[in-house]
């Protein structure tokens, strides 16, 4: 029941937590947890991979600047993260995903999967979000180092559109772009690993999927509690509808 909904993919904390908000049925973790063990259902387990070196020279150093360390996120377009990653199909070879995320609402805002990870795909993405958000100027575009965050371009680019950049420390470990990190090792660790994806066009289906009809409306996101992301979103369009109201008088 609960573990179909999350197809297979949820363990024992977020599996009680369906139980209880959808099924009003209330158990122990610890039962939930000797239960699925008995019934042979387990979660799918994340693959850790090693962090990268960087190659960075000292000029570049010298701009990198992480402006959400110790930062209070309170609100939705305070901050925007981004980041890329490769996928691999059996036919048409690799691809490369880049999502920018909310991080307050932990929500996806756009995507775009090309067959090259340059520059002028990062700013093609983030037009997208930029078409489909409003936002104010002085919003950080957050990412870590690699060459097309730190390229001239994209940085006029965040410039251009009032944007602030700001990169993951200089002595940071890969989780310093948690929630951009976390959503890509989940994107392939519940969806992509568990098919074949032959063409461009199963690897975007897919993507386009998980996203739209699992990660932004329905998955639990540990960080923000047990809450589902859509109560979350309603209650902010909610509140928002009320304030306005108000200063109308």
């Amino acid at each position: 029941m609960a573990k179909a909904e999350s197809d297979g993919i949820y363990g024992s904390p977020k599996i009680t937590a369906i139980l209880s908000n959808n099924y009003y049925i209330t158990y122990s973790y610890s039962k939930i947890a000797k239960a699925m063990h008995l019934l042979s259902i387990r979660s799918i387990v994340i693959k850790r991979l090693s962090p990268k070196k960087s190659r960075i020279t000292d000029k570049e150093k010298s701009l990198m600047i992480n402006l959400i360390k110790n930062l209070k996120i309170t609100k939705i377009n305070q901050v925007w993260t981004t980041d890329v990653t490769h996928i691999n199909t059996i036919n048409d070879g690799t691809f490369y995903l880049i999502t920018y995320i909310d991080l307050f609402s932990k929500k996806v805002i756009s995507l775009g999967l090309y067959d090259d990870q340059k520059t002028d795909k990062l700013i093609n993405t983030l037009k997208i979000a930029i078409s489909n958000k409003k936002y104010s100027p002085g919003l950080i575009c957050h990412s870590d180092k690699g060459s097309q965050m730190s390229s001239n371009s994209y940085r006029q680019f965040l410039k251009d559109h009032n944007f602030v950049f700001s990169y993951t420390s200089l002595n940071h470990s890969c989780d310093k772009n948690a929630t951009q990190e976390s959503f890509h090792s989940l994107l392939k660790k519940e969806k992509l690993y568990q098919i074949n994806l032959y063409t461009y066009e199963d690897d975007y289906n897919e993507v386009f999927e998980y996203i739209e009809e699992f990660y932004n409306p329905i998955r639990i996101h540990s960080s923000i509690g047990i809450y589902l992301l859509i109560i979350l979103n309603n209650y902010i369009k909610i509140a928002n509808t009320l304030y306005k109201k108000c200063l109308k008088g």
